[in-house]
């Protein structure tokens, strides 16, 4: 995401200066164009609804002919949102600008969108960590992200590690061959989960989501509290970016929430190794705890 940031900006016309995002893009999206805004760059925005849903009217007027760049997460990484991106592809490329997708989240969840730039991370598709992608649509041209040996097509010099690469792409065959059996394995066990927990408000939209990552809210609950006494369950009280920040989450903020309704937040992801009985067992821990 910093690279293709700052490389459409280093080649945008002067005239096409404007960063339009979304409130509840994740850290390295928004502290990108915060710098590139300190830097001649606009960086505009957008707000969501309760649901984490941009509103396509606004994105519309925000989208226009000073546009350089219009970068959209796929799924939310705190609430699991899918935002509208087919639709906000389409107003890019109508005021003529470039649209890029941070998909770390959803790249082997939920179908990719039709973008010129899409950022990908080989560890949320059970790959090893310190290596990711960016796919970049023929006829883009980006500056260089590293100078000096020209490796990546005169883009990103420097030599790779040939093994994190091999996994990364063992890790998509695997994602790619499995996808409609994970799919259905996480929205059971998502299913199952939240039965267990009636008590507990989701937070974002329940209709266009990712049931994989799960953002709940129970009024009265301490979440950091929670988590301390519950050293049997992996979940957490908000981005594993943010860990230990003790700030609240700018995620839950645009989305409306208190900062105690914040602070009452847990976040839990299920995925293609989750069991049925784990996911029970941390129900009844959490549940039980609150």
């Amino acid at each position: 995401m910093n690279w293709a940031l700052q490389a459409t900006l280093a080649a945008a016309p002067a005239g096409r200066r404007r960063i339009v995002t979304v409130a509840t893009e994740h850290a390295c999206t928004l502290d990108t164009a915060a710098w590139l805004g300190r830097h001649g760059a606009e960086p505009v925005l957008l707000p969501v609804g309760r649901d984490g849903l941009v509103d396509l009217d606004q994105a519309a007027t925000a989208i226009d002919d000073r546009t350089a760049i219009v970068a959209v997460m796929l799924v939310n990484n705190e609430i699991g949102t899918i935002q509208p991106v087919a639709e906000l592809a389409a107003l890019a490329r109508a005021a003529g600008a470039l649209f890029l997708c941070d998909a770390a989240q959803g790249y082997g969840r939920v179908p990719l969108p039709d973008a010129d730039l899409i950022a990908l991370s080989a560890h949320k598709v059970h790959g090893p960590k310190g290596i990711g992608a960016l796919f970049v649509r023929d006829g883009v041209k980006l500056g260089a992200l590293l100078h000096g040996g020209g490796q990546e097509g005169g883009i990103r010099s420097g030599t790779l590690s040939p093994m994190l690469c091999a996994g990364f792409g063992a890790a998509a065959t695997v994602s790619h061959d499995r996808a409609a059996q994970d799919a259905a394995h996480v929205a059971a066990l998502a299913r199952r989960f939240r039965a267990a927990l009636p008590d507990w408000t989701v937070n974002g939209g329940t209709d266009h989501r990712y049931p994989g990552n799960l953002s709940l809210r129970r009024d009265g609950v301490d979440a950091a509290r929670l988590i301390s006494r519950l050293r049997d369950v992996a979940f957490s009280a908000g981005s594993a970016c943010a860990s230990g920040s003790g700030r609240p989450s700018h995620v839950l903020r645009a989305i409306g929430l208190t900062d105690a309704q914040a602070r009452s937040t847990i976040r839990l992801g299920f995925g293609r190794y989750t069991t049925e009985d784990e996911a029970d067992t941390a129900a009844t821990l959490i549940e039980n705890a609150a």
